[in-house]
């Protein structure tokens, strides 16, 4: 299975478009390093700089007062969102276990799809010292080899060491990259070498798909983002069949209007890329929704669906509208070949755009087939 992808991987990356699409985010160095071919990727982001920024913790690392380090997991719980929290519900413990934690990440990424075990990249601080981390590896007896520029340290998983419980399982493949200061990390091997093939350029990168880096340039620098890319990743929102989802509009006037666009097939185009995301503007979040197009045209033919169900539909979690569950709409435009929403947060929680998406529970960003 594993060399099959591989092989594929290699196929694809001759033959898949390239973009030439600029992003001013660190989600670019992200995108770098994802394999395009991989399918139904899924792509969780945070800029810790970004966010121990907002919250006046720019100076906080590991070796910094413990208090510090836990208002940052509190703070960040309560008033920003992590999309990807790798070593975050560790707090007490992994700076000493491990010799890094939260505090010492400029932003980290966590890739998922179901061709692969979750893959973690961590970008470390730029002065950061990694011969503790590499003296941890060494006492717990992780194997260290080199490959394609890179560190690996890695270890059989022991469900019986004291050790195991204390972070993530990904742990036990740890690719470290010094040039970048940055650690790629997959429970497998296999994850850490693909992604380190497409940094050595054997395999095309995600940044070369004109939909995820449009997606991207449209979250605009967010503190925290998810991105899910694929033609398919509608489905995953749309209840079968379409008209009982939008039948659960709250007002007979929207539904009606919902309805007549589908006789006409005007409503609820699949879509290339889907991007949530929010950053902080004026001490509040601001949410951004982003689904990308093949064409303005189809952008602009699914505008008003989706607008009206993001305004009028309902959670199925919450029992209630998404206006009081998830988000308010500040606006709804076209940007290049977009549908972009701009979104208040409920109870300013930036946390909730993210449970929607994990829940599934957003009917809006369904599709009619």
């Amino acid at each position: 299975m594993r060399l099959t992808l591989v092989v594929a991987l290699f196929a694809l990356s001759v033959a898949l478009p390239s973009a030439s699409v600029v992003i001013a985010s660190p989600l670019a160095d992200v995108l770098e390093l994802v394999p395009q071919a991989l399918p139904d990727v899924m792509i969780s982001f945070t800029d810790w700089f970004q966010i121990k920024s907002c919250l006046g913790l720019g100076f906080l690392t590991s070796e910094g007062p413990e208090a510090f380090r836990l208002e940052l997991m509190r703070r960040v719980s309560q008033d920003h969102a992590a999309a990807s929290s790798y070593a975050l519900p560790y707090s007490r413990t992994h700076a000493e276990t491990w010799g890094w934690d939260t505090a010492d990440l400029e932003w980290e990424a966590n890739v998922v799809s179901s061709e692969l075990p979750p893959i973690y990249i961590l970008k470390l601080r730029n002065d950061f010292d990694f011969s503790t981390v590499a003296a941890r590896f060494a006492e717990r007896g992780f194997i260290q080899t080199e490959s394609r520029g890179a560190l690996i340290y890695s270890h059989e998983l022991d469900p019986g060491a004291d050790w195991i419980r204390t972070t993530q399982l990904s742990i036990l493949t740890t690719a470290y990259l010094e040039e970048e200061k940055m650690m790629i990390l997959s429970s497998y091997p296999a994850p850490v070498e693909i992604l380190l093939a497409v940094r050595t350029g054997e395999f095309a990168a995600l940044a070369e798909d004109p939909f995820t880096t449009t997606a991207a340039k449209h979250l605009d620098n967010p503190a925290s983002a998810i991105i899910m890319r694929g033609l398919g990743e509608c489905l995953r929102f749309t209840s079968n069949p379409i008209l009982d989802l939008i039948g659960t509009a709250p007002t007979e006037e929207a539904i009606a209007e919902l309805r007549a666009m589908v006789e006409k097939k005007q409503l609820l185009v699949p879509y290339r890329a889907l991007g949530v995301g929010y950053r902080e503007e004026e001490s509040h979040p601001v949410g951004t929704i982003v689904f990308e197009y093949d064409t303005p045209e189809l952008a602009e033919m699914d505008l008003a669906a989706r607008c009206m169900l993001a305004e009028e539909g309902l959670s199925t979690h919450y029992d209630a509208p998404i206006s009081e569950g998830y988000f308010t709409v500040l606006n709804c435009t076209i940007q290049d070949s977009a549908v972009v929403l701009e979104v208040t947060p409920i109870n300013d929680q930036p946390n909730r755009l993210f449970r929607m998406i994990l829940y599934r529970d957003a009917p809006f960003a369904g599709c009619s087939s």
